[in-house]
This record gives structure tokens, sequence and C-alpha cells, in this order.
């Protein structure tokens, strides 16, 4: 039977729509009862599915399943060992923590495109490396990638690694353009200090004037008491080797630089002292999880999966 024009329109038009019927209704399947299952993950590689939307670019429904799975195979995993103490998330927490992750990001990689920001395969091969340099370190990180996430070392790099690399990459161009050097926020707290060690200073107005730290500064800076180990091993260090009323230097932490008043230390019955209450002052430069914030209140994302 020869094969003419006209008899393949008759056949290629039908099909081309019975194949965007299939389409829709296998979209209709995953956006509006929540599917998911290997078959939801193939198609999806196949038909351009979007699980997210951030300022118009896709992030693909495959990778968000993947994703999902991966994730929840880690916690699965983590379940079973017993010198995990942190709380294990459930299905929704874990979601939700991963639409999160994967909208910053997209913010991320979208900043750094406006920059001519990459990461390279070397850069990302050279840090894989980095990471099993240690005796034994290539089969046991190789292992526990495999047996957590159920990925290969290239998807970890893929997903994991390059992602990280280009956020530090961004994180340290946005701090060159917006931060302040350590000196200038070190200087800055010293000036706290002068005005928290003047006679009848109160420093709870202090904090809540100048404190960086928004979870306490509402407080008075106020820290409530706490043992040791609940602290950064130099704030520790610092505050239990003050006395009570005493204001400190500035002592830098990951956070940035702060100044501690101690209020009150409770010893044991050998006179070593076990709980402190202090109150303290943040100063810090840029921060970049509030710039992810500002970022995201500033362009459009639509989410479009449950």
């Amino acid at each position: 039977m020869k094969i003419t024009s006209n008899n393949w329109k008759r056949w290629a038009v039908p099909a081309a729509g019975s194949l965007m019927g299939l389409a829709v209704v296998f979209g209709i399947a995953l956006y509006q009862f929540g599917w998911q299952s290997r078959a939801a993950y193939y198609v999806s590689r196949v038909i351009p599915y979007p699980a997210i939307l951030v300022d118009w670019e896709m992030v693909p429904l495959h990778v968000y399943l993947s994703d999902r799975e991966a994730l929840a195979r880690y916690w699965a995993f983590q379940r079973e060992n017993e010198n995990v103490l942190l709380g294990i998330p459930d299905q929704e927490e874990i979601r939700e923590r991963l639409v999160a992750k994967l909208i910053a990001e997209r913010v991320v990689r979208i900043w750094a495109r406006t920059r001519h920001l990459v990461v390279t395969d070397q850069e990302a091969y050279l840090e894989w490396e980095r990471l099993r340099e240690k005796p034994e370190g290539q089969e046991e990180i190789s292992a526990f990638v495999q047996q957590a996430y159920g990925w290969s070392d290239e998807q970890f790099i893929e997903r994991v690694l390059r992602p990280f690399l280009l956020q530090q990459k961004v994180k340290a161009a946005l701090i060159g353009e917006f931060g302040k050097s350590d000196e200038d926020l070190e200087q800055e707290a010293l000036s706290l200090v002068v005005l928290a060690r003047e006679e009848g200073a109160d420093f709870g107005a202090l904090a809540r004037e100048y404190s960086y730290d928004a979870t306490t500064a509402g407080q008075g800076g106020d820290l409530g008491y706490f043992g040791r180990g609940a602290l950064e091993p130099a704030l520790e260090q610092a505050i239990f080797n003050m006395e009570i009323g005493e204001v400190s230097d500035p002592v830098k932490s990951s956070y940035g630089f702060h100044v501690i008043k101690l209020e009150d230390k409770l010893t044991d019955e050998d006179g070593v002292a076990q709980k402190a209450r202090a109150r303290h002052i943040l100063v810090r430069g840029f921060n970049f999880d509030e710039w992810v914030e500002s970022q995201k209140r500033d362009i459009p994302i639509f989410r479009l999966v449950r």
C-alpha cells in the first residue's frame, strides 16, 4: 500500500490528537490527584511537566519526583540509625523542605546567570575528590550515597555538589557586593562594647536597637538559661569564663560578632558552672537566607505540586 501525503495526514493528525489527550489526562492525574509512581517519573522525563515555576523558569517534575524519592529514602535510612537524635520529618515536611530547596536553588541559578557565575566540571569533581581524600573515604562515601539516597556518584555530584558550589559562589559575590568585612563588623561590635560598659547602660535596650538576631532582639537579647554544649565553642568558652554582670569583648562565631552580658551562672556541687543565662547583641553582615527570601518576594513563583 502506497502511503500518500493525504493518507499520512489522515493518520498523523488523529494520532497527535490522541497523544495530546493522553498528555492532558496524565497531567490531570499528576496535578489534581498528586499521582506519583515510577511511571509518572518516566513519563515526566519525556513530557516536560513542570513541578514549580520560578520567575517563569521551570523546575521539571521528574527532578522533583526523583529528589523526593531520594529524601524519603534518606530519612528512612536515618530512622534505622540509633545515633540520630534529631526528629525524623514526616512525608509532608519532607515535601515542604524539598519545595523550598528547589525554589532557592532556582533563585540562586537565575542570579548567577546575570553575573556569569558557573560551576565547571573540574570544580565539581575536585570538590568530590576532596570529600573522598580521607583514608577509605572513596568507598565509604560512595557506599553511603548509594545506601542512603539510592544515587550514583554522578547523581550526587549533580543534585548536591553543583548546587552547593554555585550557592557558595553566589554568596561570596553578594558579600563582596553588599556585605561588610570582618574588620568593619568587629569595629561596629567594639563601639557597642563601649556603650554597653558605660555606667547605667541598659544592655537590653541596646540589644533591641542594634542586634541583628531577630529571634532574641525583641527580648533584649535574652538567650535564657542554657547548658554546656548548647552554643558554639567560642561563645561557650567566653560565657563560662565571664563574671556575672560582665560585658565581653566581641566574640566571633559563624553568625558574626557577639557582645555578651552574663546574667547568671548555675554551678554543681563542685562549684563548676553547668548552666548560664546571658544576653547578647549580634553584629553581622550580609545574610544569605534573608536575601533568598527577598528574591522570592520579588519574582513570580507558582507551585504546581502538592
